[in-house]
Formats: structure tokens, sequence, C-alpha cells
């Protein structure tokens, strides 16, 4: 609906800060407080040079793949940083009440200790407490490279997943594009990206939400909906919500053997479909008879079916197939 996806641009991140860059010039002739500070918000719109370069992309990329090991990381050097303070409150609130009288205070010293930055401004003088201040920075180097270390192992896969370029050709065999004019097609193959997957690779995980489309051109994919392994093979896409699921959401992917897909992501599939509506009439044609075609081979219900079609509406524009 055009109302709903309003209402997703108005709480979208840069809305949000469209809205606090140009909110002081309306304020001013109400409120005498000067707030054109919040005006420095504007720079974070350079975030947007992240659609444009393949650097950044694959940065953004990582830290989304690697979102669950990095806040886990997060969490154990939290609860390190909490346990710290604690001890280093007991150890040395007698001998400095000033600097360590309660475990919020004790935080300064056990975050500039565990993170190794060390200002110096708070020390223990205490035997348990200097051996305490010992560990925690033999413990800050350990977890200092635990979220280094994720980045890197991710970079590194992120750039053996692009090992074959994308020609008009191999769009042009996909039956979900058979649709699109030469025109359409070769500004979809300048857009989407090579991905080449290991056996067992997560693609996508259940609940996930605007993930792009996948389109797999070697290797096969299994898509788990409701504890039913639906496979997937060469030729066939997954991942945009509302064409293999219901609600906007979809089930989880994961690559059977060695595959190689080429991922338009979300932002750009829906300009897609707006400029060209040769492509979302072939996407839509082409999901309906796919979701009849696992509604026969039983692994979908009818019902189901019902759903995702009118999620797919949802999502094109067009009317419902049934």
């Amino acid at each position: 609906m055009p109302f709903r996806r309003r209402l997703r641009y108005i709480a979208s991140p840069l809305a949000i800060i469209d809205l606090l860059a140009i909110l002081p010039f309306y304020l001013s002739a109400f409120v005498s407080i000067d707030l054109r500070a919040l005006r420095i918000f504007r720079l974070l719109r350079l975030l947007k040079l992240v659609r444009y370069s393949p650097a950044l992309s694959s940065l953004s990329r990582v830290l989304y793949l690697e979102r669950r090991a990095l806040s886990a990381a997060f969490l154990i050097m939290t609860g390190m940083l909490f346990f710290s303070a604690t001890l280093a409150h007991l150890f040395e609130n007698e001998a400095q009440p000033d600097a360590f009288g309660s475990i919020p205070a004790a935080l300064w010293w056990a975050l500039a200790t565990l993170t190794t930055v060390g200002y110096g401004d708070v020390v223990p003088v205490t035997d348990a407490g200097r051996m305490l201040g010992a560990a925690v920075m033999i413990i800050g180097f350990a977890f200092y490279a635990v979220p280094i270390g994720i980045i890197a192992s991710g970079f590194s896969e992120e750039v053996h997943r692009r090992e074959f370029v994308v020609p008009v050709r191999i769009i042009e065999d996909f039956p979900v594009f058979q649709h699109l004019t030469p025109a359409a097609a070769k500004e979809l193959a300048s857009r989407v990206r090579a991905l080449s997957v290991a056996p067992g690779t997560v693609m996508t995980h259940k609940m996930d939400m605007h993930n792009g489309l996948y389109c797999i051109v070697s290797g096969e994919i299994s898509a788990f909906y409701h504890h039913r392994a639906i496979p997937l093979a060469s030729g066939d896409f997954f991942g945009e919500c509302g064409l293999i699921s219901d609600r906007g959401r979809q089930p989880s992917t994961v690559a059977r053997a060695r595959s190689k897909l080429i991922w338009l992501e979300s932002v750009d599939l829906h300009t897609l479909l707006s400029i060209f509506p040769e492509f979302a009439a072939g996407l839509s044609e082409y999901s309906a008879l796919r979701l009849a075609e696992f509604v026969e081979n039983s692994y979908l219900s009818i019902e189901d079916r019902k759903s995702m079609l009118t999620a797919l509406h949802q999502r094109t524009g067009l009317n419902d197939l049934t």
C-alpha cells in the first residue's frame, strides 16, 4: 500500500536525519534556543555514498552478515566490563573512595583498561587491584582482536564470493527475466552482484527482511518453510520479501552444494520494479506459477499460496494472480 510505504519511509533513518536537519529553521520562529547545531546531522547523508562505492558497500554487507557474531562479541565484552568494574570497586573502594566509590565510577577505569587505552588518570594502588588490572589488560588485548578478526574473515569471504562477471546473456537465460526488454536486461546486469558460496552457507535467516533478490546460476539451495525443505535449483530465485513467504518475511535458505548466484539489492530491486513495469509483471507471473507448483508438490498449502500472492501483490503493486 502506498500509505504504508510512506509511513516506512518516514520512520527510516535517512528521513529522520532530514527532519533533524531542517527542524531548526522552523523551530527558530517559536523558540529562542539556538538549534543550528542540529544541522551537523546533514553530514550523515554522506552515508548514501555506500550505494555508489563498492568498498563501502562491501563494508556494510560484511557488517550486516556478521552482525550476530559482532553482537555476541560486544555482549561478552560488556559483561567483562561490568565484571571488572565490580572487582575493582571491591578491591579499591577503601583506598580510593573518590575513583572507585561505586561500580558506575569504577566503569571508567574498567573501560579505559579493557580497551587498552589506559589514560592513567585512575590507577589501582592495592596489590589485588594491580593484579586485576594486569588481568584486564591481557583480556583486553584478546577481546580487542575478536571484532577485528570477525570483520577480516567476513571481508575474505566477501572477496571470494565475487568470482564471475554477470553478462547480459545470464540475465536473459533466467525464466523470471524473459519478459525484460534488452534495455531493462542491460540495466539489471549492471546492478546485480555475483556471489559464489560454499555448501552449508546460510544465505538468509528466518524472519529476515529486505534482503533483495537472489537468482541461482548454478548449484542447489534449500528454503525451509514451516519445517519443510523446498528445493531450489538453477534458474530459480529466492530472498525477496513476499515472493516465497508471507507477511513480507521469508524462510531460511541454505546452500546444499557449491553455488553461484546473482544478487540484486532490495533498493535496486524496487527501483527497477518502478522503472520497468514488464519486470514487475514477469516477476509476479513467474512467482504465481512457481507457488502453484509448490502446492502441487505438497511444499505449501493453498492458504500459504494465497497469503504469499497477496504479499506479492503488495510488493509489486500489480493485481493478485490466482
